[in-house]
C-alpha cells in the first residue's frame, strides 16, 4: 500500500513523531505570502500522531475525535486517505480585513460560502 493512495499532495512530510516546529514553519511561509490557513488536513496516519502528541501534553483521553478541534488556529480536518497534511484556506476575518469591507454593508448572504485555496 502506499502512503497517500488518492495521490493527494502533501505541504509537509511526518515520518515518526508530530513534528510542532515543522508545522509552524509551514503556516508561517503562507502567512508571509498573505494568506493565513484555516484549515489543517490530516491523512490518518498524522492524525494518530496528532493524537499522541496531544495526548502526551493532556493525557491519552483527551482527543477522542477531531470534532470542533482546533490545533495552531485551524480547524483540523481527518481525510480518508493512508498519508497527508495540506493546510489550506484562508481565515475568515483576514479576507475582511483585506477587502475593506464595512459592517454596515453587512447584508446576510455575504458570508454564505466558503473558499478554500490549495496552492
Amino acid at each position: 500500500m502506499t502512503d497517500n493512495p488518492n495521490n493527494l499532495p502533501k505541504d509537509l512530510e511526518l515520518k515518526e513523531d508530530w513534528d510542532t516546529s515543522a508545522l509552524r514553519a509551514l503556516v508561517d511561509a503562507r502567512c508571509h505570502e498573505g494568506r493565513k490557513p484555516s484549515h489543517l488536513f490530516l491523512g490518518k496516519h498524522e492524525s494518530q500522531l496528532l493524537k499522541g502528541h496531544l495526548g502526551k501534553a493532556f493525557g491519552d483521553d483527551a482527543v477522542s475525535t477531531f470534532n470542533d478541534l482546533y490545533y495552531m488556529g485551524m480547524l483540523v480536518v481527518e481525510l480518508n486517505t493512508d498519508s497527508c497534511v495540506r493546510v489550506a484556506g484562508e481565515k475568515f476575518m483576514d479576507q475582511l480585513e483585506k477587502s475593506g469591507f464595512e459592517l454596515k454593508d453587512w447584508r446576510d448572504d455575504d458570508f454564505s460560502e466558503w473558499d478554500l485555496h490549495f496552492a
